[in-house]
């Protein structure tokens, strides 16, 4: 089977670990609250962040397409930041051509300058 991943990241605490869990899990199954469908939560235990794992790219995609994520904990609205794991990916790989790029233009400017 393929699974279609994207990361959450909300502002809990670790005492809260198996109701946040269960709250992405309520939420991201549902339609009507997250643009969500049939997924399976993987909870990072030392973090403030969990895997949700989509049974098809549509489902993950309607996700990623609403505009904000908020779910209620402890009587607490927390915005939710979601996105795909290899977004963070190529925003790593664009800096580093930047600054690869922005290393060679100092380069070529201190030899011009020599």
């Amino acid at each position: 089977m393929d699974e279609y991943p994207i990361t959450v990241e909300g502002d809990w605490g670790p005492e809260q670990a198996k109701s946040v869990k269960n709250k992405l899990q309520i939420y991201f199954q549902s339609k009507k609250k997250s643009q969500g469908g049939d997924c399976v939560v993987q909870y990072d235990d030392k973090g403030n962040s969990a895997t949700i794992l989509f049974k098809s790219s549509d489902i993950r995609d309607g996700v990623l397409s609403k505009a904000e994520h908020i779910i209620t904990i402890d009587n607490q609205q927390t915005k939710l930041k979601v996105y795909k794991p290899s977004d963070i990916e190529e925003q790593a790989d664009s800096t580093g051509q930047q600054v690869s790029r922005l290393i060679t233009k100092c380069r070529i400017r201190t030899t011009m300058l020599l």
